[in-house]
């Protein structure tokens, strides 16, 4: 790379144009590669195929129909409510007189209603006061506890009101809110609208069902707070308490007018209209949640009434932030902060490199380069065939800051050489930054291919492609900047510039006082670390949206009045030996007996089997007559005749027959038997609550293990949303300490070549360790969970963290060979490299920060925690790292260094400090002879020197 530059085609033109050439052409097919990027944030692919669960949960879907739904509801939603059948309509359209299903949304495969569910229900001989009873907490909510004012309560209800929510905080700390009845809607919406519409009561077998009615008494208003329960010990507590309200004393009331006639539950509303989505709205997720939005409000729902949830939306939403963070078109293009936060986290970097370079032809060349490098980084992931996801969103942020990183080194090699001649600075800057560059692209790297390590597919593809962006960004730096300066040959700084001597100032005084800044951090260090004791992981998606999102809220309000969202699903399987031993209708009976079990379970809000749509029918006993086992018999055979060939109920939802699966793992052979009965379980777990999900699903294991142990043949399996997301939590957690250990491990390999002495390598990974631990520490300490988004932070916090340690201990052991003291070389290597170090961890860690307000949490966290951790580097790098340069670290360097020294160079001479001071970087190879000149050190041919490990 010497003469690359000065050197000419044959046309007579500099090799430094045709690399500039090269980029403009490569620049439109980059951009075009761009537009074909697109989005997956399915976390159900984020376990390999290989995994254990993610085979468990293949052989699921293999056997039971895994369709994408919407669960809509709003509030006061019941079972006579016409908006209900109106809203059913327009999506599925209507039934002509020939049988045809016209004016349906293509977007929409089909919408299952209560009203449908429960008259299916009555038809196969389900009691109808009984039915809605077995929809509870799945499809049929009960909202917040209703209270019945007496006609004193009711003269003075904000009075009431205010002294219940009073009351509720003081004595049972309870946050209550209150809406409107949910009976309101019957007096707000224009019945006349809906006098045409006549619920359609029949099915495919032409059979009329009346449709079931569930009763709510009249009552003035709803209670309800964040994470209520109905049945729990603090609803009963409340319902003591307002039924307990009293008013002013009366003569006919010496204890007060009672205010509250009855504070009660009633379930019957809300209630969850489910639309199952087509190939078209599964493809377009967005765009079919829009059309449900749509077709609800001309449904006559107001929309803030409005609540959806499911995979879905949760899906759409998270595309959407991911993209609003990326450019968000709907803000007017002045507020640049709200337009794209990312773009904004770049020229806030691009500041901050015109402000550190003092030139702008200069700053615009570090930062079109910065800019170029994350295009082309990028533009790999489509290039290559994948989609972009949550994890790799944070990618061009990492690239961008990387690539202006290592391009304010070269510009400040270039500004140091240009001092002394400008003629050739360029080629001493490449010759200069080649090799620390390389250093710290080759550190932080590997800190990357690290995370290839991790079981989740987003973390192997993070780092496999900001890996190969690392490595694009060190060519970006080495030649197309270079080339750059070359051509457009900015003007030399003022040497005046170059001189800093506050850091030797700082320098002084960490060498007064080694011992207390190293025994000081060491302290700190430990006391943050122990707050690892309580480090928890997070892999719920909607748990990446702030409070205030309207996901957020329509999740609460799900779970707080209708049912819990996270599907935990168990699979019952009778061998055929199983089958023969207990009839169709036992079997039935075992499948309810274990629903009861699962339902129970204070973290489910409901359960739905097969058996839900069938009557109880118990065997007869050993005392029953021939003629009672005969009937019952027949009975059973008859009623798995109809619902296996007939598909009674839609029977194939819950029940399968087992088919064989060669992908199931050893551990779960007997899945992949053929003929084996399989009944599927539904049952809905919080999503919001901070249960633990391992300890879930040990407790539904157990309870239906106290089932099937009395029946031989028949075993269970648990799978769903709720174990994918308890296997993600724990690959969060191992990826995080193997992908951040063994770059621990290889980075200290690389720190041992490079100090040549073992001991030295590992303590100088102390500093590299600490901002790891103290920020991971202190994250424990608060309570947060760490995401997935966190989780990458620390291997590539590691790499980065490394590059200011090389560049330190290279000036370090310059200045001991040049025959300094510990202290004077610690004091001369921070006034080399502080200046640089200062200024990348300046713009890479202010344009992180930026991130903070993305509505996406996990950018947010990204952000903020990646800054974090940078500036934890830089306090260790110019802080810990040289009070351990002038104690242990620093001898045994010294050592080494004067082991090396020919014995005519035993003797330490005097050594003035330099006046000007050249960038911070690592040769290796022979040494030149050194001399000073002009305050600056320079070799024999007068130009600057370089220091070498």
């Amino acid at each position: 790379m010497k003469n690359l530059f000065p050197k000419k085609d044959p046309w007579r033109d500099g090799l430094a144009l045709w690399i500039i050439a090269g980029l403009v052409f490569a620049l439109p097919l980059l951009g075009s590669a761009l537009k074909g990027l697109a989005l997956d944030n399915n976390i159900e692919t984020w376990l390999p195929k290989d995994d254990p669960e993610a085979r468990i949960y293949s052989w699921y879907e293999e056997h039971f129909p895994n369709e994408e739904h919407v669960i809509v509801t709003w509030e006061g939603s019941a079972l006579d409510d016409p908006r209900v059948l109106q809203f059913e309509r327009r999506l599925e359209g209507k039934v002509d007189e020939d049988g045809v299903r016209r004016g349906g949304n293509p977007y929409i495969e089909k919408v299952t209603s209560p009203q449908d569910v429960l008259q299916r229900m009555t038809r196969y001989g389900i009691d109808s006061e009984q039915a809605p009873a077995r929809l509870e907490g799945v499809l049929i909510g009960a909202g917040g506890l209703k209270v019945q004012l007496t006609e004193a309560g009711r003269e003075q209800q904000d009075r009431v009101i205010r002294r219940l929510t009073d009351r509720a905080r003081e004595e049972l700390g309870l946050s209550i809110r209150t809406r409107e009845s949910a009976l309101a809607w019957r007096e707000q919406i224009d019945w006349d609208a809906y006098e045409e519409e006549e619920y359609d009561s029949s099915d495919s077998d032409g059979e009329a069902a009346e449709p079931v009615v569930l009763e709510i008494p009249e009552h003035d208003f709803e209670v309800t707070w964040q994470g209520i329960d109905v049945a729990s010990e603090d609803a009963v507590r409340f319902i003591e308490l307002a039924s307990n309200l009293r008013g002013q004393e009366t003569a006919a009331e010496p204890d007060g007018r009672r205010l509250v006639e009855s504070c009660f539950v009633a379930p019957g509303s809300p209630l969850a209209v489910i639309v199952t989505l087509s190939e078209a709205g599964d493809a377009d997720k967005r765009a079919a949640i829009d059309t449900i939005r749509e077709a609800a409000i001309a449904s006559g729902i107001e929309p803030e009434k409005l609540h959806l949830g499911g995979r879905p939306v949760t899906s759409a939403a998270l595309n959407g932030a991911v993209l609003k963070s990326a450019w968000n078109k709907d803000a007017p293009l002045w507020q640049f902060h709200n337009r794209s936060l990312i773009l904004l986290s770049g020229a806030i970097g691009m500041a901050f490199s015109f402000m550190f370079l003092r030139d702008i032809r200069l700053g615009l060349l570090v930062v079109g380069v910065s800019y170029y490098a994350t295009i082309f980084g990028v533009a790999i992931v489509p290039i290559s065939g994948s989609p972009m996801n949550m994890v790799l969103i944070v990618m061009p942020t990492l690239l961008m800051v990387l690539a202006l990183s290592g391009a304010i080194h070269v510009a400040n090699y270039w500004k140091h050489a240009a001092c002394e001649d400008p003629e050739t600075a360029v080629q001493k800057a490449v010759r200069m930054a080649r090799q620390p560059c390389a250093m710290a692209s080759i550190t932080t790297a590997i800190g990357l291919l690290s995370l290839l390590t991790s079981n989740l597919t987003p973390v192997r593809q993070f780092g496999g492609y900001s890996a190969a962006g690392c490595l694009v960004a060190l060519g970006m730096v080495l030649y197309a900047l270079p080339a750059l300066l070359h051509l457009s040959r900015p003007r030399p700084p003022k040497a005046s510039q170059l001189n800093p001597r506050r850091w030797h100032a700082l320098g002084a005084v960490l060498c007064r006082y080694p011992g207390v800044i190293a025994g000081g951090c060491a302290v700190f260090f430990v006391a943050a670390s122990l707050g690892l004791i309580w480090f928890r992981t997070e892999t719920k998606v909607v748990r990446y949206f702030p409070d205030e999102s309207q996901l957020v809220q329509d999740y609460r309000y799900l779970e707080d009045n209708l049912a819990h969202i996270a599907p935990i699903e168990t699979v019952i399987r009778f061998t055929p030996e199983a089958q023969q031993r207990l009839r169709f209708l036992e079997r039935m009976e075992v499948i309810r007996a274990i629903e009861d079990q699962i339902r129970q379970h204070p973290e489910i809000s409901g359960t739905l089997s097969l058996a839900d749509f069938q009557p109880v029918r118990e065997a007869p006993g050993d005392d029953a007559s021939v003629r009672q086992k005969i009937f019952y018999n027949r009975r059973s055979s008859e009623a798995e005749r109809r619902i296996k060939e007939e598909q009674e109920g839609g029977s194939a939802q819950f029940l399968a027959v087992s088919r064989p699966h060669a992908d199931v793992g050893v551990d779960n052979a007997m899945l992949s038997a053929d003929g084996h009965e399989l009944w599927r379980i539904t049952a809905q777990a919080a999503v919001m609550s901070d249960a633990d999900y391992g300890e879930l699903t040990r407790e539904l294991d157990e309870r239906i293990r106290t089932v099937l142990r009395y029946h031989a043949g028949a075993d269970h399996v648990v799978t769903g949303a709720v174990p994918l997301f308890l296997r993600t939590q724990q690959a969060v957690l191992s990826s995080l300490v193997t992908s951040f250990g063994l770059a621990f491990v290889i980075i200290g390999g690389v720190m041992i070549v490079v100090l040549r002495n073992p001991l030295a390598g590992a303590l100088s990974m102390l500093p590299n360790l600490f901002p790891v631990g103290v920020v991971f520490g202190l994250l424990s300490w608060s309570g947060q969970r760490t995401d997935i988004g966190t989780m990458i932070t620390a291997s590539v916090a590691l790499g980065i963290a490394v590059d200011g340690t090389l560049h330190l201990l290279t000036w370090f052991r310059d200045g001991l060979q040049q025959g300094m003291s510990r202290q004077r070389a610690v004091m001369a290597g921070l006034a080399h490299c502080g200046p640089a170090m200062w200024q990348t961890s300046a713009a890479v860690g202010v344009g992180l920060l930026v991130l903070f307000p993305s509505e996406l949490l996990l950018i947010s966290r990204f952000g903020w925690l990646m800054a974090s951790l940078i500036a934890g580097a830089l306090v260790a790098d110019v802080v810990l790292l040289p009070a351990l340069l002038v104690g242990p670290l620093g001898a045994l360097i010294e050592r080494d260094v004067v082991r090396a020294r020919p014995p005519k160079a035993q003797k330490r001479p005097k050594v003035e400090e330099p006046q000007a001071i050249p960038a911070p970087h690592i040769l290796a190879g022979p040494r030149r002879s050194m001399q000073r000149s002009s305050g600056a050190v320079r070799d024999e041919s007068g130009n600057g020197g370089e220091p070498l490990l």
